[in-house]
């Protein structure tokens, strides 16, 4: 009856729940680039961002730039290829996913990655938006926050006038709040005040069925069984929040 009663109220409250506005200009006509650290971050972590910004009514051209092949586990060759085709479910054309082997940009849950290489990679394609993790990677991991710190300095460095949107990192109690999460963040889109400014995309039931399908269908490899939790409970499975630098 529970389960019945869930799967019958869930789409509701996401066809409720769901970004009622478009996102702000400097969201809109522009080229984007999410950058990630692993194949199966954009499914994990940004799939309600992909699947708001790609609309085509936003004229946006977004790709995504993965700077390990996730290769922890001599799967990166398999990982490239599921990458590819989780963000081609996700709205992305397979031409703009780019994911890189670099000798200091290896996939490591103890390894730091230099701010200059990050930056190095981006300045070959000239984002005008960069959005990535922030500074606590939602994770913890060091991969994630290290982007951060490499979107930071190429911002800061190439006088191009990019600007960075970062993931916001919630409590674990909200981290797995699954669609509640998306009731409270939904009055939070156009900011907060003293200064913040924020973005919030709330998924409809079908953007999380999309996100879902990203994951399970795409990311064969990586569904082991603390995934299924994930995709059941997580938050940034419908729900993402990210804040202007």
């Amino acid at each position: 009856m529970l389960t019945i009663l869930t799967l019958t109220l869930l789409p509701l409250l996401l066809y409720i729940t769901s970004s009622p506005t478009p996102p702000p200009p400097s969201l809109q006509n522009t080229a984007i680039h999410l950058l990630i650290a692993h194949p199966d971050d954009e499914a994990m972590f940004f799939a309600p961002t992909l699947i708001a910004l790609t609309s085509p009514s936003l004229n946006n051209t977004l790709s995504v730039l993965c700077l390990s092949t996730g290769n922890a586990e001599n799967l990166g060759p398999i990982r490239e290829k599921e990458l590819i085709a989780s963000c081609e479910i996700l709205g992305v054309d397979r031409t703009r996913v780019h994911s890189f082997d670099h000798p200091e940009l290896q996939d490591s849950m103890t390894k730091t990655w230099p701010a200059t290489k990050i930056s190095e990679i981006l300045s070959q394609h000239s984002p005008s938006v960069i959005i990535t993790f922030d500074e606590s990677g939602v994770s913890s991991h060091p991969n994630h926050i290290s982007l951060m710190h490499g979107a930071e300095e190429y911002v800061s460095t190439s006088g191009s006038g990019t600007k960075l949107f970062t993931l916001t990192s919630v409590p674990i109690w909200r981290k797995y709040a699954f669609f509640l999460d998306a009731v409270a963040m939904r009055w939070l889109a156009g900011g907060e005040g003293k200064g913040v400014r924020r973005v919030v995309f709330v998924s409809s039931w079908a953007g999380y069925v999309k996100a879902r399908s990203a994951m399970v269908q795409a990311h064969v490899s990586q569904m082991r069984w603390f995934r299924w939790g994930w995709i059941g409970f997580s938050r940034y499975m419908v729900v993402n929040d990210l804040v202007e630098r």
